[in-house]
């Protein structure tokens, strides 16, 4: 599967953490184009099965909100349901670049434990209505298999989740999502879109963001790649 790299410094204020950052990057599996409309509302699901759970999607509200869309609470009302699970979070390894994580595309497995799709939306996908459900029962996506994500990545290092880092590492966090158009007259989609499961009205990529450090330190990286993932799927409204 081709997949898009995009290598861009932050434009975010970077002065605490020059000294150690070399660059980031974020990747995406593919685009897809969500077609024009007037409907505004949004429901967000945000998961974190990864080793990192200090990574969240929880400025994403706060960014669609600046774009003039209304987050709602309830699924069944909203225009579009969002879905998005960080399904690793650690250092990469030669053996196992982000670019492969990310090439392999939306739901794949992460190394050669994890074997079919990434089962872990199918209670997110049944709320985004008729799409998301054949979409999660074409895809087999249930709740169970999230928990099996955090073993068998710990498992491709052969010990702790956060082994000992020499110097000069990239540290990724890779997230699987999904946009729902919901409505009676859900849009045609766009061939850029993913999957042969997919269904009309449902977008799915796989997104990851890279930290280049001349020094590992989870806790410096942590919050920008949550800002690149978050900015990353506002980025699709």
């Amino acid at each position: 599967m081709r997949y898009i790299f995009v290598a861009a410094l932050l434009g975010l204020p970077l002065t605490a953490y020059a000294g150690n950052i070399k660059d980031t990057d974020l990747i995406t599996s593919n685009t897809f184009f969500l077609p024009p409309s007037t409907a505004n509302t949004v429901f967000i699901q945000a998961r974190n099965s990864s080793d990192n759970e200090g990574v969240s999607l929880t400025d994403l509200g706060a960014r669609l909100t600046a774009k003039g869309y209304q987050i709602i609470q309830d699924p069944s009302a909203a225009h579009y349901i969002v879905l998005a699970n960080i399904v690793y979070c650690n250092v990469t390894k030669p053996e196992m670049p982000v670019e492969n994580i990310v090439a392999s595309g939306y739901g794949s497995g992460i190394g050669s434990s994890i074997m079919g799709g990434l089962q872990g939306l199918t209670g997110m996908a049944s709320m985004a209505g008729p799409q998301g459900a054949i979409v999660g029962t074409a895809a087999s996506m249930g709740l169970s298999a999230i928990e099996g994500i955090g073993s068998a990545v710990g498992s491709l290092f052969s010990g702790p989740s956060t082994p000992k880092m020499h110097d000069d590492v990239n540290y990724a966090c890779v997230a699987d999502l999904q946009i729902t158009e919901q409505g009676a007259a859900v849009s045609t989609p766009s061939k850029a879109k993913s999957g042969s499961n997919a269904q009309p009205g449902v977008y799915q990529t796989r997104l990851a963001a890279d930290v280049h450090q001349k020094k590992f330190d989870e806790t410096e990286a942590t919050p920008l790649l949550q800002q690149r993932l978050s900015a990353a799927v506002a980025g699709n409204f």
